[in-house]
Formats: C-alpha cells, sequence, structure tokens
C-alpha cells in the first residue's frame, strides 16, 4: 500500500478537490446500494436503480475505463465507506480547511480512495502522484518457464482501452518456432482514437 503521506506533495487544490470528489462519489454509491437494496425487496414496485456515473476530475491523472460497480464488492464495504465518508465531511463541505501536511487526514483520504478502487477494481491516482500507474485498469502478469516450445505470453489483452499493463516473461530456452512474449495486444486505444494507457 501507497504511503498516503505521498498526496502531500501534490498540493492543497488538489487535495481539496479531490477529497470533493471521493467524498461525492462515495454518497453516490452509498445511494446506489441503498436503493438496490430497497428494488431487490419489491422488484416490482421499484425498477433496478443505474450505477452512477465516475468521471474523474481534472486533479487526477487518467480516467476510468468504462467504470463498472462490483456490487459484490461494495456490499462487502459500503459500512467502511459509510465511516470515512462521515470523517471528511467537514472537509468536503469546506469547513475544514485541508492541510496536505496532515497525515491522518491524508490517511482518510487514501482509505477512501482504496475503497473505490476495490469497488471499481481500477486505480484512481492524482496527478503528480508518484510511484502509481494512473488511473484506470491494471493488468500485470509474469511468467518464468525453463522451456519455451510453442507460445507463451504473461499478459494477453484483446481490447486495451486504457489503463496501465505490465507483462514480464523469461524463459532459459525458446525453441525455434516458439515465441515468448510479455504483452500481447489486440486493439490499443479508445474507438475515438484517444489512447489513454501505457504498457511496459
Amino acid at each position: 500500500m501507497p504511503d498516503p503521506i505521498t498526496l502531500a506533495a501534490i498540493g492543497t487544490l488538489a487535495v481539496t478537490e479531490g477529497v470533493k470528489f471521493l467524498y461525492n462519489q462515495a454518497g453516490e454509491l452509498l445511494k446506489y446500494w441503498r436503493e438496490k437494496k430497497k428494488a431487490a425487496a419489491t422488484p416490482a414496485v421499484i425498477p433496478e436503480p443505474q450505477p452512477p456515473e465516475a468521471k474523474l476530475p481534472e486533479v487526477f491523472q487518467g480516467q476510468l475505463s468504462s467504470p463498472k460497480v462490483h456490487d459484490d464488492v461494495l456490499e462487502r464495504v459500503q459500512q467502511n465507506i459509510s465511516d470515512i465518508r462521515k470523517e471528511l465531511s467537514e472537509y468536503a463541505d469546506g469547513v475544514q480547511e485541508i492541510e496536505p501536511t496532515n497525515e491522518a487526514l491524508l490517511a482518510q483520504v487514501d482509505a477512501l480512495r482504496q475503497l473505490l478502487e476495490a469497488v471499481y477494481q481500477q486505480r484512481i491516482t492524482f496527478k503528480g502522484e508518484k510511484g502509481r500507474a494512473p488511473s484506470g485498469p491494471v493488468a500485470e502478469g509474469t511468467i518464468d518457464v525453463g522451456e519455451v516450445e510453442g507460445y507463451a505470453a504473461a499478459v494477453r489483452a484483446q481490447n486495451f482501452t486504457g489503463g496501465h499493463l505490465k507483462g514480464s516473461a523469461s524463459a532459459d530456452k525458446v525453441k525455434t518456432g516458439g515465441s515468448l512474449i510479455g504483452v500481447e495486444l489486440g486493439n490499443v486505444g479508445d474507438p475515438h482514437g484517444s489512447d489513454g494507457g501505457d504498457k511496459d
């Protein structure tokens, strides 16, 4: 887990805007979960709710790629989200001033950020934050084999539209006709031509 104090390097304005987004997004997820439970209890009366949109503001690096709420995760962490959200309410509302050197506050911001990352199963990364991949999905794979006769790849991605992709492959020997690949990509970038991802 990255040290939350690294958020101090991104500045007061970025932290403030980031807290507002995380706080509001957490609230929307909690409302969605409450409505989803009501709909499940009375399906003939209440329609299935739609998950909230999750567009990251400019203070974050990158965007979530086709964000999807993982309901099983949200069910497990919704109480944690609610608890931390309450702790951040006065900062999100502007009642208390945010100090980037406040380690306790940054730890709470980071904890809420990680809970939302778990719900969406994608990274949410501030601009200027070191040691983290940009916001979006992360796929990593490593293979280490003795001998390759045919084809071997650490990561195979047919549709990579954003995020961080990393593959590492090693072998003692690759026979004639064999292939050893770290990352194999199919389609890269979004259909509009904006490639927001990176690969190693």
